[in-house]
């Protein structure tokens, strides 16, 4: 899928991207925002395997880029999923090499996972990013992503984003 003049394709999480992803959580600024890479990796893979989550390794150009993830909020006890419809999905995004943040590649990949979620019937689709997390923030509103609530508890200040289909097909 070409978006903004750049190739973005997406494969499903497989066995042998393991290896892959633990290095990419491992590294500093992902470990910051996900956790425990080992923890976080039983998690994708046990996701991925339930059917749970549908993850992918972005691939931006033909490279390796991040890994990108598609979950309903409503199914699990996040308290300000409420009120979400059963069908809006959730995705959770991050670029894996160091030497490829702040290229803008977490918002083209974004833009082209929102195109293919709105394809397959998505009327609405959240992100909820830790408020502090400035770079995540920017990169989903360049991806057309707008505030419409935020969440506090103890574990901090979760900002929820939201794109719609309408919103999507007027700037695309």
């Amino acid at each position: 899928m070409r978006t903004d003049g750049v190739d973005v394709s997406f494969l499903s999480v497989a066995d042998n991207h393991l290896s892959m992803l633990r290095g990419w959580l491992s590294e500093p600024h992902v470990r910051q925002w996900w956790g425990d890479p080992d923890k976080e990796l039983e998690s994708i893979r046990d996701g991925c395997a339930s059917g749970e989550v549908e993850g992918f390794i972005f691939h931006v150009d033909g490279k390796p880029a991040g890994y990108i993830q598609s979950w309903t909020p409503s199914q699990y006890d996040e308290p300000w999923a409420k009120d979400l419809p059963s069908d809006t999905p959730g995705v959770d995004i991050f670029v894996g090499p160091p030497e490829m943040t702040g290229k803008g590649i977490a918002a083209l990949a974004l833009k082209a996972f929102a195109g293919r979620l709105f394809e397959n019937g998505a009327a609405r689709i959240v992100i909820d990013p830790d408020a502090g997390n400035r770079r995540a923030v920017r990169a989903y509103s360049k991806a057309g992503f707008v505030p419409f609530g935020e969440w506090i508890d103890e574990s901090g200040r979760t900002l929820l984003m939201e794109l719609t289909r309408t919103e999507f097909e007027r700037n695309s």
